[in-house]
């Protein structure tokens, strides 16, 4: 596990209240822009007798009992269509499919509810700053993972399958196997197509979703190359009673496409008073003779257009 991991935002009031009120989002699998991310698929390698006993056990912990049996005699009923299971192969396949689509639907009910909060190893992708930082111009929050334990908190896999097979569900639905159980996991919510890659992407799971509060603490604020000043100046005085948050700006490396940071003066940022309107500050300011201007020419010289003094 990386000592710091970082989260990548827009400049937004729920950025704002991530930073004062300490608050993370854990946002629902379906919500996510990759719709293959959290919806694996189901690998049938166990037979239709074990893929009924497991859709009965999953129907079970949802519901009840009488639940279980009336589901596992509709979906066998509907095959009936096409013939008897128990003596055409073809027909015990199509039942075995059906079965397998409802398990994937019990497990999606079981676990489409659960909270996911997505971070990364790295502050330095341009990609990030672009898709997630409204183009360079939010802010990245460094958080510290050594405070305590985070058992939940793992990197996600680029190489894994996107397959669940239904051998661990049923392992770990009807036997109770714990490393089956966490083999569902991994896949369920730490396994990504390899295009994903360049995120380096760490994720924390809990049991529901929504705001909550931050698993970890706050250590620095990286701002991005195009992040408007006043955002810097607002942020930096905020931060005023909290010295041991790092203050960054990020810039691009001159050796290539990289980036580089370097630590914000606070001193000379939290020094700059709110500024006026320009007419509050000259306002005082009177032209008491207009012969001090005579260096300079009349008025009316001044406002003239150009003469050419051979003419």
């Amino acid at each position: 596990m990386p000592d710091k991991v970082y989260k990548y935002r827009p400049f937004s009031v729920n950025t704002l209240r991530a930073l004062t009120e300490a608050e993370v989002f854990y946002a629902k699998p379906s919500t996510f822009n990759d719709p293959l991310d959290c919806d694996p698929t189901i690998d049938v390698d166990i037979d239709r007798r074990h893929l009924e006993r497991l859709l009965y056990r999953m129907i079970v912990r949802r519901k009840n009992e009488e639940e279980g049996r009336n589901e596992i005699g509709r979906l066998r009923y509907n095959s009936s269509e096409y013939g008897d299971y128990r003596t055409n192969a073809e027909v015990e396949s199509y039942l075995m499919r059906t079965l397998a689509s409802t398990i994937k639907h019990e497990l999606d009910l079981e676990l489409g509810d659960e909270g996911v909060l997505s971070l990364s190893a790295t502050w330095k992708s341009g990609l990030m700053w672009s898709h997630y930082a409204d183009e360079h111009r939010g802010i990245c929050i460094e958080y510290d993972t050594r405070d305590q334990g985070h058992p939940r908190l793992k990197a996600v896999d680029y190489k894994g399958p996107r397959a669940i097979k239904t051998s661990d569900l049923y392992r770990w639905k009807v036997r109770d196997d714990l490393v089956a159980q966490e083999r569902v996991f991994q896949t369920y919510f730490y396994t990504k197509s390899n295009e994903w890659k360049y995120e380096k992407e760490w994720r924390d799971v809990r049991d529901r979703n929504g705001v909550t509060d931050a698993p970890f603490r706050i250590t620095a604020i990286l701002f991005g190359l195009r992040c408007n000043g006043s955002v810097i100046k607002s942020i930096v005085k905020l931060l005023n009673d909290h010295p041991q948050i790092k203050i960054w700006q990020v810039l691009p490396k001159d050796d290539g496409f990289g980036l580089r940071r370097y630590l914000v003066n606070r001193d000379e940022i939290d020094a700059m008073a709110v500024r006026e309107p320009s007419f509050l500050m000259f306002k005082d300011i009177v032209w008491d003779d207009l012969d001090d201007l005579e260096d300079l020419g009349t008025v009316a010289e001044l406002a003239g257009p150009e003469e050419d003094p051979g003419a």
